[in-house]
């Protein structure tokens, strides 16, 4: 769903890791260590998202101008009753605004729609931030030996869950179709006042 400030959100495809990786590279060496929880090298990066089994996790993205600025991975571990775990990423320049936020949000509602329990977060100590936003939904975090984790209860899915999910993804498709429309617009040379019509005088 489109939102202020030119931000939209969608799911990503399964040729789309390479998509991820690149937002992943433009991470901050700090950003990159709460999102991986310890140092990643690229190659490291690039074994994780070309590893991702898509049939186990839906990886939400937020876009401006056509280029993932936030993501979600939200990765259910198959068991019964089923737990997901969720990782969010968001670049620096995007920060502050709410977008992990929103990604959290729809990550639990695609957890809630495929009938888990719970949403587990794990972050280093010193993540304030992604505590904070998970404690917007009722996250109660546990530290020990340098790292943290919480789990957020979710309800069973309802007509009303599966109608957001359904909503987010229709809009999602609809900005990334209409996206290279609008930069053609955004890039097209002005045809008002001064330009020659080309007839004579």
């Amino acid at each position: 769903m489109t939102l202020t400030g030119g931000l939209s959100f969608r799911k990503l495809l399964s040729g789309e890791a390479a998509r991820l990786r690149g937002h992943f590279d433009r991470l901050t060496p700090g950003e990159s260590v709460f999102r991986f929880m310890g140092a990643m090298g690229g190659s490291s990066v690039r074994e994780h998202c070309e590893g991702i089994n898509w049939w186990k996790t839906v990886v939400l993205g937020c876009f401006e101008a056509g280029v993932l600025r936030g993501s979600a991975e939200v990765h259910a571990d198959g068991r019964s009753p089923m737990s997901c775990e969720v990782a969010i990423a968001v670049e620096t320049a995007w920060q502050e605004r709410g977008v992990a936020t929103e990604l959290l949000h729809r990550a639990l509602v695609v957890a809630r729609n495929r009938a888990a329990r719970e949403v587990r977060i794990y972050c280093l100590a010193d993540n304030h931030a992604m505590q904070n936003v998970a404690r917007k939904f009722g996250a109660r975090f546990e530290s020990r030996a340098g790292q943290s984790d919480a789990a957020i209860l979710i309800p069973r899915p309802t007509c009303a869950s599966l109608y957001e999910e359904a909503l987010g993804d229709g809009m999602g498709w609809m900005s990334f179709w209409l996206e290279p429309i609008a930069a053609r617009l955004r890039f097209a040379p002005s045809t008002a006042g001064g330009q020659s019509t080309g007839r004579a005088r």
